[in-house]
């Protein structure tokens, strides 16, 4: 194997990796959602932004949409690490309430979801029916 082969197949190993250890956390945080232990979701989910995002709630609720889009697409996140972002925060939005919170984060996923196709030519069935069930929620709201 050349070593342009090698650096590929470890790259594509470390991708892997992180979409792996990346759905591990989410099923577990759904788990705690599901369980009603909110008080433990809230601190695994502060604790899943600062450590794999280097970010927290409060920082993302602050950022307004532009400013959000700028820092996903300077971040350099691989296609399933921002996959795995809009996850994060549309199951954090869960269930939709109308209040200014939910409604960010929503938008932020519809951002994630634009620059995940803009940036990366990603897309899921899965992606297209969460956009699909935020129009909706926010087109009943706004």
């Amino acid at each position: 194997l050349s070593p342009l082969s090698l650096n590929n197949i470890s790259q594509r190993s470390y991708m892997l990796n992180e979409a792996r250890k990346l759905a591990l956390l989410l099923a577990k945080l759904l788990g705690l959602k599901t369980a009603g232990d909110q008080e433990e979701y809230t601190r695994q989910f502060n604790n899943a932004l600062q450590t794999e995002y280097d970010t927290e709630v409060e920082t993302l609720v602050a950022l307004n949409d532009d400013d959000f889009k700028t820092r996903m697409q300077q971040a350099g996140y691989s296609a399933e690490k921002l996959n795995a972002f809009s996850q994060l925060l549309y199951v954090f939005a869960e269930p939709f309430n109308n209040n200014p919170d939910t409604i960010s984060f929503l938008k932020k996923v519809l951002i994630i979801f634009e620059v995940l196709e803009q940036k990366h030519h990603f897309d899921t069935f899965e992606n297209i029916d969460k956009r699909n069930t935020i129009y909706r929620f926010l087109n009943a709201h706004l």
